[in-house]
């Protein structure tokens, strides 16, 4: 299983080209952000004081959630990659057993999505370093690699559920672009979710991606808010929290929403597990 971790590692990160793909949406959302929606939501924000770094660091969480859901994607493509090409049969000739296999590109994906998180968080906190003069906060840095683990986890599982329904790189590469085009949304990037309607809203509380983001914003933007609405009423604060993602079906905690995340890694893998089970009976 460890030789085919590096195998896929090494596959994954010696092809320049996938690197970048697997980071497009957040390329995307981030060009998107700062050409055409900052200086809209800053506007509705606009009193409060240095909220145009409270807004970066809102954005750096929301980018770093979609990272997650393409980079762990790009990642498992490797295992589409192999079952066309009859590989995992020839892997299936070793000592490896089909859950080995299987733990082999979950652990692979969970690794470069991972790295890939904390990259472009080290990459937006010095840009927004120069652009804003954003405090750059490397105590936080462990925290944000646990949670990047924990966020690789949650859509590999999501992304490992997608492929089981797919045998070819062609159609899994129609869905990736569905994904990664609409992982923005999810994440909350290209706008906050109090700006959705009600239903949009209830949607979101059964989507990962929401408390995914929030997790990252409570935890990169507590201190700028501490800074930003001192001696502001508690409201002001509880309402900028609902607006912009960080308070979720009442989850308003770094405690609450690691939880949540918890609870659909368990719920993830025993959908996992029930259809790939299903899927052996009807073969």
């Amino acid at each position: 299983m460890i030789s085919l971790i590096k195998r896929n590692l090494m596959l994954y990160f010696n092809n320049r080209q996938r690197v970048f793909f697997s980071l497009m949406g957040a390329i995307i959302s981030f060009i998107l952000y700062v050409l055409f929606l900052k200086n809209g939501i800053q506007s509705d924000w606009k009193s409060i004081h240095e909220g145009t770094k409270l807004l970066d660091l809102w954005l750096i969480g929301g980018t770093m959630t979609v990272t997650a859901i393409t980079t762990t994607q790009n990642a498992l493509n490797q295992k589409i990659i192999d079952k066309e090409n009859n590989r995992i049969d020839d892997l299936m000739l070793t000592d490896t057993s089909k859950l080995g296999i299987n733990a082999g590109y979950v652990f692979s994906s969970v690794i470069i999505g991972t790295i890939m998180q904390v990259a472009v968080y080290i990459i937006m906190s010095f840009y927004f370093l120069f652009a804003d003069k954003l405090d750059v906060s490397y105590g936080s840095l462990i925290p944000i690699v646990l949670i990047a683990i924990l966020s690789s986890l949650v859509w590999t599982m999501v992304n490992m559920i997608i492929d089981l329904f797919f045998d070819n790189q062609a159609s899994i590469s129609g869905v990736n672009s569905i994904v990664g085009t609409c992982s923005g949304f999810f994440a909350g990037v290209y706008m906050p979710l109090g700006t959705l309607p009600n239903i949009g809203q209830k949607i979101m509380e059964f989507i990962p991606a929401s408390y995914n983001s929030a997790l990252y914003r409570n935890l990169l933007m507590k201190n700028q808010i501490n800074v930003s609405f001192k001696n502001v009423p508690t409201k002001f604060i509880t309402s900028f929290n609902k607006n912009m993602g960080l308070n979720i079906n009442d989850v308003s905690t770094i405690m609450g929403h690691t939880f949540t995340l918890l609870i659909f890694i368990v719920i993830l893998t025993i959908i996992f597990a029930l259809v790939s089970l299903l899927k052996r009976k009807l073969v």
